[in-house]
């Protein structure tokens, strides 16, 4: 047997959409990025970085794709995805991340922790099981930069927390036999 991590991953788009993925928990987060581009069908030429999270969707530390700051930034170490096991984070139930893809288009992605439990060792991991609503293209979204000196569009809704949610609350239960 092997233990396995079931997350739920909901692109933040205009439409539903999610993936369901298990994957050993003793994999990187490297192969979790890696899984969540062939989920959505990305091509997986952009930088992009896993945050912590907690019940409020907070960025907390970050595990980014390369080190592309100091070693330490913040008085916080810099997190390599190649380099940190998903069990070191996430070890139970409902824990939540958030992962950015495209710093420039901000593709943002919401995963949390459905289970954690042992499958057959002959299970082919990681795996998609279960898929709902179209994934985006992957340039279908405008930047969210602007070059002529003016600062980050600020798309943050006081509400997206409460929305969001909402979407988990509702796919609660949902899986392939509601389909």
């Amino acid at each position: 047997m092997q233990q396995v991590v079931h997350l739920r991953v909901l692109v933040d788009y205009e439409k539903d959409a999610f993936r369901d993925i298990e994957i050993r928990s003793d994999d990187s987060f490297l192969i979790l990025h890696e899984m969540i581009q062939q989920a959505f069908g990305f091509d997986n030429s952009q930088m992009s970085s896993f945050y912590v999270s907690n019940a409020e969707w907070e960025k907390g530390q970050e595990i980014t794709l390369m080190e592309v700051m100091q070693p330490e930034e913040n008085g916080e170490p810099i997190w390599l995805m190649q380099d940190i096991e998903l069990s070191k984070i996430i070890f139970e139930k409902d824990q939540k991340l958030i992962y950015v893809f495209d710093f420039m288009l901000m593709w943002c992605f919401y995963i949390d922790a459905i289970s954690i439990h042992e499958v057959e060792d002959t299970a082919i991991l990681p795996r998609i099981t279960q898929e709902f609503g179209e994934a985006p293209e992957q340039y279908s979204k405008d930047s969210d930069i602007v070059f002529d000196g003016m600062e980050l569009q600020d798309d943050y809704d006081e509400d997206e927390e409460d929305e969001l949610d909402e979407i988990f609350k509702s796919m609660e239960g949902f899986d392939e036999n509601t389909m």
